[in-house]
Protein backbone atom coordinates (compact mmCIF):
# COMPACT_ATOMS: atom_id res chain seq x y z
CA UNK A 1 0.00 0.00 0.00
CA UNK A 2 2.66 2.19 0.80
CA UNK A 3 4.35 2.15 -2.58
CA UNK A 4 7.72 2.32 -0.89
CA UNK A 5 9.77 5.27 0.29
CA UNK A 6 8.00 7.84 -0.51
CA UNK A 7 4.58 6.50 0.60
CA UNK A 8 5.92 5.86 3.75
CA UNK A 9 7.29 8.95 4.15
CA UNK A 10 3.28 10.28 3.58
CA UNK A 11 2.05 7.83 6.34
CA UNK A 12 4.71 8.93 8.75
CA UNK A 13 3.53 12.98 7.70
CA UNK A 14 -0.40 11.15 8.82
CA UNK A 15 0.98 9.74 11.71
CA UNK A 16 2.29 12.45 12.76
CA UNK A 17 -0.73 14.81 12.34
CA UNK A 18 -2.85 12.30 13.79
CA UNK A 19 -0.43 12.26 17.42
CA UNK A 20 -0.91 16.20 17.10
CA UNK A 21 -4.16 16.67 16.33
CA UNK A 22 -6.25 13.33 16.33
CA UNK A 23 -8.10 11.98 13.09
CA UNK A 24 -9.61 15.18 12.19
CA UNK A 25 -6.72 16.87 11.58
CA UNK A 26 -5.86 14.30 8.55
CA UNK A 27 -6.93 15.43 4.83
CA UNK A 28 -4.88 15.02 1.66
CA UNK A 29 -4.07 18.45 1.81
CA UNK A 30 -3.03 18.77 5.47
CA UNK A 31 -0.68 14.94 5.00
CA UNK A 32 0.90 16.71 1.57
CA UNK A 33 2.12 19.76 3.40
CA UNK A 34 3.38 17.87 6.40
CA UNK A 35 4.93 15.84 4.51
CA UNK A 36 6.54 18.68 2.01
CA UNK A 37 4.87 16.60 -1.23
CA UNK A 38 2.57 18.00 -3.25
CA UNK A 39 -1.59 16.86 -3.09
CA UNK A 40 -1.34 14.52 -6.31
CA UNK A 41 1.96 12.98 -4.72
CA UNK A 42 -0.52 11.88 -1.65
CA UNK A 43 -3.05 11.39 -4.30
CA UNK A 44 -1.22 9.10 -5.88
CA UNK A 45 -0.31 6.43 -3.07
CA UNK A 46 -4.14 7.13 -1.56
CA UNK A 47 -7.39 7.29 -3.40
CA UNK A 48 -8.95 8.84 -0.38
CA UNK A 49 -8.64 9.94 2.69
CA UNK A 50 -10.32 7.04 4.68
CA UNK A 51 -7.89 5.10 2.74
CA UNK A 52 -4.97 7.58 4.07
CA UNK A 53 -6.14 7.19 7.66
CA UNK A 54 -6.69 3.71 7.22
CA UNK A 55 -2.94 2.83 5.88
CA UNK A 56 -1.72 5.25 8.45
CA UNK A 57 -2.90 3.46 11.72
CA UNK A 58 -1.50 0.34 10.15
CA UNK A 59 1.77 1.30 10.06
CA UNK A 60 1.83 2.81 13.10
CA UNK A 61 0.15 -0.32 14.65
CA UNK A 62 2.58 -2.71 12.49
CA UNK A 63 5.49 -0.61 13.80
CA UNK A 64 4.87 -1.06 17.15
CA UNK A 65 4.29 -4.63 16.69
CA UNK A 66 7.75 -5.00 15.34
CA UNK A 67 9.51 -3.03 18.37
CA UNK A 68 7.35 -6.13 20.30
CA UNK A 69 9.41 -8.36 17.90
CA UNK A 70 12.49 -7.34 18.99
CA UNK A 71 11.82 -7.50 22.79
CA UNK A 72 10.14 -11.18 21.60
CA UNK A 73 13.49 -12.74 20.72
CA UNK A 74 15.22 -12.07 24.63
CA UNK A 75 14.54 -15.02 26.64
CA UNK A 76 10.90 -15.28 27.91
CA UNK A 77 10.94 -14.13 31.38
CA UNK A 78 9.18 -11.42 33.65
CA UNK A 79 11.42 -9.03 32.69
CA UNK A 80 10.81 -9.92 28.88
CA UNK A 81 6.87 -9.34 29.63
CA UNK A 82 7.32 -5.83 31.70
CA UNK A 83 9.82 -4.56 29.05
CA UNK A 84 7.01 -5.08 26.48
CA UNK A 85 4.63 -3.54 28.65
CA UNK A 86 6.80 -1.00 28.95
CA UNK A 87 6.52 -0.66 25.14
CA UNK A 88 2.96 0.57 25.20
CA UNK A 89 2.84 2.84 28.29
CA UNK A 90 3.32 6.20 27.36
CA UNK A 91 6.57 6.85 29.60
CA UNK A 92 8.54 8.71 26.93
CA UNK A 93 7.51 11.43 23.67
CA UNK A 94 7.84 8.72 21.40
CA UNK A 95 5.61 6.54 23.11
CA UNK A 96 3.30 9.52 24.03
CA UNK A 97 2.87 9.91 20.45
CA UNK A 98 2.25 6.03 19.66
CA UNK A 99 -0.78 6.19 22.91
CA UNK A 100 -2.14 9.11 21.04
CA UNK A 101 -2.45 7.53 17.71
CA UNK A 102 -3.80 4.54 19.02
CA UNK A 103 -6.12 6.54 21.10
CA UNK A 104 -7.41 8.15 17.95
CA UNK A 105 -7.63 4.51 16.38
CA UNK A 106 -9.46 2.82 19.06
CA UNK A 107 -11.74 6.00 19.49
CA UNK A 108 -12.72 5.63 15.44
CA UNK A 109 -12.94 2.12 15.59
CA UNK A 110 -16.61 2.54 17.25
CA UNK A 111 -17.70 4.37 13.63
CA UNK A 112 -15.62 2.76 11.47
CA UNK A 113 -15.86 -1.04 10.65
CA UNK A 114 -12.26 -0.93 9.02
CA UNK A 115 -10.66 0.45 11.79
CA UNK A 116 -12.53 -2.40 14.26
CA UNK A 117 -11.02 -4.83 12.54
CA UNK A 118 -8.00 -3.21 12.68
CA UNK A 119 -7.82 -3.27 16.26
CA UNK A 120 -9.00 -6.22 16.87
CA UNK A 121 -6.40 -7.68 15.29
CA UNK A 122 -4.42 -5.86 17.24
CA UNK A 123 -6.03 -6.85 20.54
CA UNK A 124 -6.05 -10.15 19.90
CA UNK A 125 -1.77 -10.77 18.85
CA UNK A 126 -1.44 -8.95 22.04
CA UNK A 127 -3.71 -11.01 24.56
CA UNK A 128 -2.41 -13.96 22.47
CA UNK A 129 0.96 -12.89 23.10
CA UNK A 130 0.03 -12.34 26.81
CA UNK A 131 -1.51 -15.59 27.07
CA UNK A 132 1.43 -17.51 26.14
CA UNK A 133 3.97 -15.28 28.94
CA UNK A 134 1.65 -16.00 31.60
CA UNK A 135 1.05 -19.88 30.52
CA UNK A 136 5.27 -19.91 30.27
CA UNK A 137 5.51 -18.49 33.89
CA UNK A 138 2.86 -20.48 35.69
CA UNK A 139 -0.17 -18.41 36.13
CA UNK A 140 -3.37 -20.74 36.76
CA UNK A 141 -5.75 -18.66 34.30
CA UNK A 142 -3.58 -17.10 31.60
CA UNK A 143 -6.72 -16.76 29.40
CA UNK A 144 -7.98 -14.43 32.27
CA UNK A 145 -4.91 -13.29 33.35
CA UNK A 146 -3.86 -12.33 29.52
CA UNK A 147 -7.72 -10.02 29.21
CA UNK A 148 -6.97 -8.94 32.99
CA UNK A 149 -3.29 -7.50 31.66
CA UNK A 150 -5.05 -5.84 28.64
CA UNK A 151 -7.37 -4.10 30.23
CA UNK A 152 -4.81 -2.67 33.01
CA UNK A 153 -2.40 -1.79 30.33
CA UNK A 154 -4.85 0.09 28.57
CA UNK A 155 -6.62 1.83 31.17
CA UNK A 156 -3.54 3.20 32.52
CA UNK A 157 -2.74 4.34 28.96
CA UNK A 158 -5.43 5.94 28.88
CA UNK A 159 -5.24 7.56 32.52
CA UNK A 160 -1.72 8.77 31.34
CA UNK A 161 -3.31 10.62 28.47
CA UNK A 162 -6.20 11.83 30.25
CA UNK A 163 -4.86 12.92 33.19
CA UNK A 164 -1.34 13.73 32.59
CA UNK A 165 1.17 14.80 34.97
CA UNK A 166 4.88 14.68 36.42
CA UNK A 167 4.28 11.77 38.88
CA UNK A 168 1.94 9.94 36.39
CA UNK A 169 5.20 7.30 35.28
CA UNK A 170 6.07 6.60 38.24
CA UNK A 171 2.28 5.94 39.66
CA UNK A 172 2.22 3.89 36.59
CA UNK A 173 5.02 1.34 36.92
CA UNK A 174 3.63 0.77 40.70
CA UNK A 175 0.57 -0.23 39.12
CA UNK A 176 2.13 -2.46 36.63
CA UNK A 177 4.17 -3.51 39.01
CA UNK A 178 1.90 -4.53 41.52
CA UNK A 179 0.04 -6.28 39.01
CA UNK A 180 3.04 -8.51 37.57
CA UNK A 181 4.33 -8.95 41.46
CA UNK A 182 1.14 -11.57 41.89
CA UNK A 183 2.87 -13.79 38.52
CA UNK A 184 4.51 -17.08 40.42
CA UNK A 185 7.70 -16.80 41.40
CA UNK A 186 7.64 -13.40 41.99
CA UNK A 187 8.49 -13.64 45.87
Amino acid sequence: MTGGRRGSHVLDAAIRLIAADGLAAVSIRAVAAEAGVSLAQVQYYFRSKEELITAALEQAEDEFLERVGVVLERPRSRHRLRAVIDLWLPLDEARERRVKVWLASVGAAAVRPTLAEQARQTDEQLRDWFRTELAALGIADPEAGAAQLLALVDGVALQCMALPGRSRPALVRRTIDAWLDRLPGSD
